[in-house]
């Protein structure tokens, strides 16, 4: 038997979103002993690891000498608790079975040695959520009742270990969200490290990902770590995590659960301590069902689920924005027009707040007699320009401003008709066009156009 206990694990966030009602609640176990010399003694966990045995280091101490000195290591996870056995001498059962390690997710009866047994109990419990005071959470910005009720959330999150999900379309501003979160946690004054995981090419994604050392493959000239060991001591923003080539999600979820990370051509794993915040504009349930993403990192990941609103949920805000993104230009102090607030709040933002962003850029950069381009250049159904026609907005404009103007008008009609025609499938995209699949990306993240994915067998 080991001398003293072994490693105490990796602690595990106890808030979670509960899947049904979307309520936050606080995972919790209780542990008591229901038979034996210790019968009555309890103690209850809601996050970390549970130490049983008879040593005095342990956090439930037991008197039965039937019972190994270090016997029994309970760890909440996200499915549940996981219970392992410390190669006791005389065993831990479940349903008269002698267990090794097990992942329990209700109440269940465990037999420790000859004489001792303990019941393990669920015993969550809702968590209340103050509202939130203010009109922004770090740099995100916000006053409607769907970003005060978003930042209430965060702002109870924030200060835990929990893994978060945020779920929304292109463009609200997710990353931003991410990392205002970490901002507010113990973890601010350590990196924050982003992995686009839909811009990294397919065979480089692994090395990028966890790194490798000299040799593991043609042109690997020297080590290199990884963005997730690059995050050592902070937080890692897994950006687009629908988009992770399945192969890739095994290794993914052994940094989740073991907190190590193994480069490419490695032999040996590396611990990391990090916090895990994810992203995606598709439904990963949907893609758990299809078979395109592991149901299990689905609920490593999906620990604290977060959904951010798209800007048309929230039009109330658009003004604020507007002003927010002006005084980040330099360029604060105007006042928009009532006539040009009703025509931002009337339209739709496919591109949500990423779009809003670019428009107010754009106009301030052409002095503030120009704030009327502050408008989206057409609206949902409009019919669009005359092939041929040159907008009459750019005829007044120096040359170089007006050519960049109509070559991003050109580049998002393009690629938008582009996506629509094969249905959201970039590689047949690309082929058609002739361009890097990998510029397509790009393009789209810059443009903020929402990718509307059909059947890749089609």
């Amino acid at each position: 038997m080991p001398a003293k206990p072994p490693s105490a694990g990796i602690p595990t966030a106890s808030l979670y979103t509960d899947a049904s009602t979307g309520a936050l609640r606080v995972r919790r176990y209780r542990v008591a002993v229901a038979k034996g010399p210790d019968a009555g003694l309890e103690t209850t966990i809601e996050g970390g690891t549970l130490m049983v045995g008879t040593h005095q280091h342990n956090d439930l101490k037991l008197t039965d000498q039937t019972v190994s000195r270090y016997h029994l290591e309970i760890q909440l996870k996200a499915d549940g608790l996981k219970v392992t056995d410390l190669e006791s001498t005389n065993g831990t059962f479940h349903a008269g079975t002698r267990l090794g390690s097990v992942t329990l997710s209700g109440a269940a009866r465990l037999r420790l040695g000859k004489n001792t047994e303990v019941d393990v109990t669920p015993d969550d419990e809702a968590v209340e959520i103050a509202p939130f005071a203010g009109d922004r959470f770090g740099d995100v910005i916000g006053g409607s009742a769907p970003m005060r009720g978003l930042f209430a959330l965060l702002q109870r999150v924030a200060a835990t270990e929990a893994t978060v999900l945020l779920e929304g379309e292109t463009g609200t501003g997710k990353e931003a969200i991410a990392e205002a979160i970490h901002r507010a946690s113990p973890r601010a004054d350590k990196p924050f490290v982003v992995v686009d995981c839909g811009a990294i090419p397919r065979d480089l994604i692994g090395s990028e990902l966890f790194g490798h050392v000299r040799g593991a493959f043609t042109g690997a000239l020297a080590a290199k770590e990884g963005l997730i060991e690059s995050a050592h001591g902070g937080t890692v923003f897994l950006d687009e995590i629908g988009e992770l080539a399945l192969d890739l999600q095994p290794q993914l979820l052994r940094v989740l659960e073991k907190r190590e990370v193994r480069p490419v051509g490695e032999t040996r794993s590396h611990r990391v301590d990090i916090r895990v915040m994810a992203a995606t504009n598709r439904d990963l349930k949907k893609l758990v069902g299809e078979g395109a993403f592991r149901e299990d990192l689905y609920f490593r990941l999906a620990v604290v689920r977060a959904v951010v609103p798209p800007l048309r949920e929230r039009r109330e805000d658009i003004p604020l924005l507007a002003y927010h993104f002006a005084e980040q230009l330099g360029r604060g102090g105007f006042a928009l027009p009532d006539s040009l607030v009703r025509d931002l709040k009337a339209y739709e933002w496919p591109g949500n707040v990423r779009e809003l962003r670019n428009i107010v850029e754009h106009a301030l950069s052409l002095g503030e007699d120009r704030l009327g381009l502050l408008a989206p250049p057409r609206r949902e159904g409009a019919p669009a320009a005359a092939a041929g026609s040159t907008p009459a907005k750019v005829l007044d404009m120096p040359f170089k401003e007006a050519k960049g103007l109509l070559v991003e008008e050109f580049e998002r009609e393009y690629l938008t008709h582009l996506l629509a025609k094969h249905r959201g499938n970039i590689s047949r995209a690309a082929q058609e066009a002739g361009i890097d699949r990998n510029y397509i990306h790009r393009l789209v993240k810059k443009y903020a156009i929402p990718v509307v994915r059909g059947s890749e067998s089609e």
